[in-house]
């Protein structure tokens, strides 16, 4: 089911900084190129249709939860890196609760399988 991840950031977080990137249009997608156009949840470089943002402290971020989103790493260390964010997941349908009998979504089973 489709949800929004709505951030809350506590530090500003420009571009320049690692700040959020976006893939625009990818929350429209079909299977075919979420399973084959990236490496999800593996593939952390940086991709040509990328967009970024220079984001302030206290802003708000929305965004449809199926789009490809990611922070790059920090250029700086300690205090200067710091990006802290709270996202809050906004789930649509039935509530549907994990527990220990849930199963694991079937695109984690093959992350052991894929080279990066």
């Amino acid at each position: 089911m489709p949800m929004l991840n709505v951030g809350i950031h506590l530090n500003p977080t420009p571009y320049e900084n690692g700040g959020l990137r976006v893939i625009p249009g990818t929350h429209k997608q079909g299977i075919f190129k979420m399973l084959f156009r990236k490496k999800y949840f593996v593939d952390n470089d940086p991709d040509k249709h990328e967009i970024g943002f220079d984001i302030n402290a206290g802003d708000l971020s929305v965004h449809d939860g199926r789009l490809w989103h990611r922070a790059q790493q920090s250029p700086f260390v300690g205090e200067a890196s710091r990006r802290r964010v709270m996202y809050v997941p906004v789930v649509t349908g039935k509530y549907m609760p994990k527990n220990e009998n849930s199963k694991t979504p079937f695109y984690h089973r093959f992350i052991s399988k894929v080279n990066i």
